[in-house]
C-alpha cells in the first residue's frame, strides 16, 4: 500500500504566505497536505512531475454570483478554468433563500437585470428544493461540486420573505419586522452562513431590478444596516460584504458620508467589512490612491475595512439586445428595458431619440460602468444582411459557403436554416463534414449537423447565425469579415458620428436598429490596463485581487480571467509584482478577509487545494460564445492555457485545462469543512 495518495515532485513551491519560493516535494493524503519535503523514498498512488512548474494554493474568489450556476456547473466556470478552488456566494445582497414557492419566479426575475443571469437558464437549471435558508444550505451541501464554496446571507430575500417584494420597496420595515430579519440572519449563520451582504446604492443605483426600479436593498436605511452589523458583534463571528452609495466613480473622491458609514459598520460589528470596489484608474489615479489611504487609515484605527480590488484588464463585449449597465440615467434605463423587439421599437421611436439626445446634451450621461459613455463604445463586428443565393441552389446540405470572408456550413435544422462556423471553438482548428457529423481536424472533436452541438464536450457549440428565406433568396444575418466592407470595425461611435455628421445618439441607434441589435461593441473600462496603476492597488495589504462577478453578466463580461491575467501580465510580462505577492493576493489574503478557514496557503495539515502551472505558457484564451447554459441560453467565456493540474481537497479536478469529472468540493459552513 502506498504511503500517500499523490506526491507532487520537484515543483517550485509558492505557498501563498509570501515566503520566498523554493523547490521541494508535496505529499497529499486523505484530502490534506500530509508533508512538504523529506519525501525521498516515499510512495504514492500517483506521482506528478512538477519540475519547472509552479505549485501554489488554489485561488479564492470572493466576489461571485454562482448561486444559481453552481447547481448546473459544478466547476463554477469561468473561475474553475482559471485555477479557482474556492468561491464565495451570496454577494451584493442577492440570492434565492429564503423564498416561498410562489415567490420563486420573482426571485429569479430579480437577477435578470442587476446581474444579467438569463431567466430560462435559472428556470431550467435550479432545483428549487428549498424554502428556508437552512433548506438552501442543505441543498447546496448535497449538490456535487468541483469547487469549495461558502455563502453570505443576502439581505434582499430576507426583506422579500418578511415584508413581501412590493411592500419592501415601498416602505421601511417596522421594528418587529427588522427583528424578524435579525432572527433569520442568526438562523442562517447557525446553519453555516458566513455573515451577510448588501448593495445599498440609493435611487440612482446602476444595478436594478428586472423592471428598472432599484433593488430592495438599495433603499436600506443606516439604522437597518447597523442593526444587522450588531448581529455579528453579538456572535463575534462573520463577515460583511457591502456596496454603499457615493462610492466615487469617475475619479470623484469617495464621499465623506460613505467613508464614515463604512467605518461605523466596522465599529458596530467589530468584524471585517469588504468594501466594493477599489479599481485602478490610470486616467484619475488619485481615485484609487485616495481609497487605499483611507483603508490604511482604518487599519491604523483598528477598523477592519478591506478593499475588493478590480484588477483585471479588459472591458465588456456587448450587444444592445442584452446590455443593461447604462442604468445610471433615466432615459438609457428606459430604452434598454424589455425584450429585443421592444428595445428595437424604442430605439426607432423619434420621441425616444429626442429625449435621449436632450438628456445627453444636458450633460447627464451613463458613465458609472463605462466612463467614456456612449461615444467611447468601439465597434467590434457588425452583422449585415447577406444574400448567399437562391434557396433552390442548395439541394444538398450541409453545404460549405463563404460569406463575407468567412467559411460556414449552411444547414437546415429543426429551427430553420443556419450558418455554422467551420472554426472549432475548442482552441481553434477547422471542422469538416464527415457525412453524419462535423469533425475537427486538429482535436478530433465531433459536432452534430443539427445546430452544431459538440458531441465530445457538451459545453461547446459551433458559432451559428440565422438564415432567413426572403422571396426565395437565402439571407444570412452574419458578421462581415471583409476589411473593405467593414470600414467601421475598430472605430468608436463618436468617430462614426463625426464622419457621418450625426448626433452620437443617432449614430449608435442607427447601427443597432439596422443590425437588428446584433452589432457587437467593446466598452472600455478606461484606466485598468496600465500595469503601474494596477500594481499600486495590489501593493496594499488592505486590498485583494479580483473581481470576477462569476456567474453574472454572462453575455458581456468575462472577468473570471483575473487570476490568469494577473500572473501572466503583472508577474511574468510586466514584472511589477512578485510571484510571492501575487499568490498572497490571490489565495491567502482573500481567504483571510472572506472567512475561509485553513485555506489559501500550502502548509502541512491544510486542505490540498492547489494549482500546478507553467508560468511561461500561462495564457488567457480569446473570448468566445458558448451555448452551454440550461434553457438553450448562451454566454461569453474565456478559457486558459498553462494550468497543468488543479486540485481540490486532494483530488485532481482539471488536467491540462479539461475537467476530470471529480467532485471533491465542499460547502464550507462558517468557512470550515
Amino acid at each position: 500500500m502506498a504511503d500517500y495518495d499523490i506526491i507532487i515532485r520537484k515543483g517550485t513551491i509558492v505557498d501563498g504566505t509570501r515566503t520566498p519560493r523554493y523547490v521541494s516535494d508535496i505529499a497529499i493524503k486523505d484530502g490534506r497536505i500530509a508533508r512538504i519535503g523529506g519525501l525521498n523514498g516515499g510512495t504514492a498512488d500517483r506521482v506528478i512531475d512538477a519540475e519547472g512548474l509552479i505549485v501554489a494554493p488554489g485561488f479564492v474568489d470572493l466576489h461571485t454570483h454562482y448561486d444559481a450556476q453552481i447547481f448546473w456547473d459544478p466547476y463554477c466556470t469561468l473561475s474553475g478554468w482559471h485555477g479557482v478552488t474556492s468561491v464565495a456566494l451570496g454577494n451584493c445582497g442577492f440570492g434565492f433563500a429564503p423564498s416561498r414557492v410562489e415567490d420563486q419566479d420573482r426571485a429569479m426575475l430579480s437577477m435578470t437585470r442587476n446581474e444579467a443571469i438569463p431567466y430560462d437558464a435559472m428556470k431550467e437549471g435550479m432545483p428549487w428544493n428549498w424554502v428556508t435558508f437552512p433548506d438552501f444550505m442543505e441543498s447546496l451541501g448535497n449538490t456535487p461540486k468541483g469547487v469549495n464554496c461558502l455563502t453570505y446571507v443576502p439581505l434582499t430575500p430576507l426583506y422579500a420573505w418578511v415584508m413581501g417584494w412590493d411592500e419592501a420597496k415601498n416602505r421601511r420595515p417596522t421594528e418587529d419586522e427588522l427583528q424578524e430579519m435579525v432572527r433569520l440572519i442568526h438562523e442562517a449563520m447557525d446553519h453555516g452562513a458566513c455573515g451577510w451582504s448588501a448593495q445599498v446604492l440609493g435611487v440612482n443605483s446602476v444595478q436594478r431590478d428586472y423592471d428598472g426600479t432599484p433593488m430592495i436593498t438599495d433603499m436600506l436605511s443606516e439604522h437597518e444596516v447597523l442593526t444587522f452589523a450588531k448581529v455579528l458583534a453579538d456572535r463575534d463571528e462573520g463577515f460583511i460584504e457591502l456596496a454603499y452609495q457615493e462610492t466615487g466613480e469617475e475619479g470623484r473622491p469617495l464621499g465623506e458620508g460613505a467613508r464614515l458609514f463604512f467605518e461605523r459598520v466596522a465599529e458596530v460589528s467589530n468584524r471585517p467589512v469588504l468594501y466594493q470596489t477599489v479599481s485602478p484608474n490610470s486616467v484619475h489615479p488619485e481615485q484609487h490612491r485616495e481609497r487605499i489611504r483611507w483603508l490604511e487609515s482604518c487599519a491604523e484605527r483598528g477598523l477592519r475595512v478591506y478593499g475588493q480590488g478590480n484588477t483585471r484588464r479588459g472591458g465588456f463585449e456587448l450587444t444592445f439586445e442584452d446590455w443593461n449597465l447604462f442604468d445610471d440615467t433615466p432615459m438609457w434605463r428606459e430604452v434598454t428595458l424589455g425584450d429585443k423587439a421592444t428595445r428595437k421599437a424604442k430605439m426607432s421611436d423619434p420621441e425616444m431619440r429626442r429625449r435621449l439626445k436632450e438628456e445627453w446634451d444636458s450633460g447627464r450621461r451613463p458613465t458609472q460602468v463605462t466612463p467614456g459613455s456612449v461615444g467611447s463604445l468601439q465597434v467590434m463586428t457588425r452583422k449585415v444582411k447577406i444574400d448567399i443565393g437562391a434557396e433552390t441552389d442548395f439541394v444538398r446540405m450541409p453545404a460549405r459557403v463563404n460569406v463575407s470572408g468567412a467559411d460556414y456550413f449552411l444547414v437546415n435544422t429543426r429551427d430553420g436554416y443556419k450558418l455554422l462556423s467551420v472554426v472549432c471553438p475548442h482552441q481553434g482548428g477547422c471542422v469538416d463534414d464527415e457525412g453524419d457529423k462535423f469533425v475537427c481536424d486538429t482535436h478530433g472533436y465531433e459536432y452534430e449537423h443539427d445546430g452544431g452541438r459538440c458531441i465530445t464536450n457538451g459545453e461547446l457549440r459551433l458559432k451559428s447565425f440565422v438564415v432567413n428565406v426572403v422571396d426565395g433568396r437565402m439571407i444570412a444575418l452574419a458578421p462581415d469579415e471583409t476589411e473593405t466592407s467593414s470600414p467601421q470595425a475598430g472605430l468608436t461611435v463618436q468617430q462614426i458620428a463625426d464622419e457621418q455628421g450625426k448626433h452620437v445618439i443617432d449614430a449608435l441607434l442607427d447601427m443597432c436598429v439596422e443590425d437588428d441589435l446584433a452589432t457587437e461593441f467593446y466598452a472600455d473600462t478606461q484606466g485598468r490596463d496600465v500595469a503601474q496603476y494596477t500594481a499600486e492597488v495590489l501593493d496594499s495589504n488592505h486590498v485583494v485581487a479580483g473581481v470576477s462577478d462569476g456567474g453574472a453578466h454572462v453575455k458581456f463580461l468575462t472577468a473570471g480571467i483575473y487570476p490568469t491575467d494577473m500572473l501572466a501580465w503583472l508577474v511574468r510580462d510586466e514584472q511589477v509584482i512578485t510571484l510571492e505577492d501575487a499568490h498572497f493576493k490571490l489565495s491567502y489574503l482573500p481567504a483571510h478577509f472572506g472567512g475561509f478557514q485553513d485555506r489559501g496557503a500550502l502548509r502541512e495539515g491544510a486542505p490540498a487545494d492547489m494549482v500546478v502551472y507553467d508560468l511561461e505558457k500561462l495564457e488567457v484564451l480569446p473570448s468566445e460564445v458558448a451555448e452551454d447554459l440550461p434553457g438553450g441560453e448562451w454566454r461569453r467565456i474565456q478559457k486558459a492555457k498553462g494550468y497543468r493540474w488543479t486540485l481540490v481537497n486532494g483530488e485532481i479536478t482539471f488536467e491540462d485545462g479539461e475537467p476530470t469529472g471529480a467532485m471533491p468540493g465542499r460547502l464550507l459552513r462558517n468557512g470550515r469543512g
